[in-house]
C-alpha cells in the first residue's frame, strides 16, 4: 500500500509503501501522481520502504501499459529509503530505462533523501 508523504516541498512527491506494493498502487495511487507532477515539472520522487514492507506483486512490477506513453515522464531525481536490497537494484534499474538520477539509502535516512532530491 502507497501512503502519499503530505510535508514534502511543492517540487518533490513521495511516498511510504507498507505491505506489498500491488498492481492497483502502482496504476491508481503512482502513475496518477507523476503524471499530475510531470505536467508542471521534472518529477523528484521519494520512495521510503516501510518497517513492514514486503516487496512488489508481479502486476505492479509490470506495471501495465504505462511504459507505452506517448510522453514520457521527465523524471529528474529517485531516493529510495530502503533495506531491501532487491528492491533497490529494481528501482535502479528502471532509472536507467528513464534517465532519471537515482541515490538509494539506508532506512531512517529520510532526511538524507530529502536534502539530495532537493540539492
Amino acid at each position: 500500500m502507497l501512503t502519499k508523504i503530505e510535508d514534502l516541498s511543492e517540487d518533490i512527491t513521495g511516498f511510504a509503501i507498507h505491505g506489498a506494493m500491488t498492481a492497483e498502487d502502482f496504476q491508481g495511487v503512482l502513475m496518477p501522481a507523476l503524471e499530475a507532477r510531470n505536467v508542471v515539472g521534472p518529477i523528484r520522487l521519494l520512495l521510503i520502504t516501510a518497517s513492514d514492507f514486503l516487496g512488489v506483486d508481479g502486476g505492479s512490477a509490470v506495471g501495465g501499459q504505462h511504459f507505452r506513453r506517448s510522453e514520457p515522464l521527465n523524471l529528474q531525481r529517485i531516493a529510495l529509503v530502503t533495506a531491501n536490497y532487491g528492491f533497490a537494484q529494481a528501482v535502479q534499474m528502471f532509472a536507467m530505462l528513464s534517465h532519471a538520477e537515482v541515490k538509494i539509502f539506508a532506512s531512517g535516512q529520510d532526511e538524507q533523501a530529502i536534502a539530495w532530491l532537493e540539492g
